[in-house]
């Protein structure tokens, strides 16, 4: 099995660090073959519209993990840009339903570890999906 790289949205490291850490406690990091990186670890511009990060994921084969990307410029909002450019062979991007519970809530941020660690046991499953979130 082929190493499965999330990349942790450039707003949300911390939150994504929280779950990884649940996610090696429980086993799931090594048994799935998980690797978080970072913006800076995958090459990323700061700043990089939705569309460039989108592209990216998908060419990479990363699963992009987001506590809801958005922007001013409506057309360039992540839901936007995953609408128009999803295909039945897209990556999901995985979206953390209450970011703001991650940190402060231990049995939240193991039920998102949970589901992300679901979600990569069975990604054939989910290939095609736009978003999926975590809750």
């Amino acid at each position: 099995m082929a190493m499965q790289i999330i990349l942790s949205d450039e707003n949300c490291g911390g939150h994504a660090e929280a779950i990884f850490y649940v996610l090696q406690r429980l086993g799931y990091v090594d048994l799935l073959r998980l690797e978080l990186r970072t913006w800076a670890q995958a090459g990323l511009a700061q700043g990089a519209d939705d569309e460039t990060v989108w592209r990216f994921c998908q060419e990479h084969g990363f699963i992009l993990l987001t506590g809801n990307r958005t922007t001013k410029d409506g057309n360039l909002a992540l839901e936007t840009v995953i609408q128009h450019l999803v295909m039945p062979t897209s990556l999901p991007v995985l979206t953390i339903g209450d970011i703001g519970r991650v940190l402060n809530d231990r049995k939240y941020c193991k039920r998102c570890a949970e589901r992300l660690a679901e979600i990569v046991f069975d990604l054939e499953a989910y290939i095609g999906t736009p978003r999926l979130y975590l809750t």
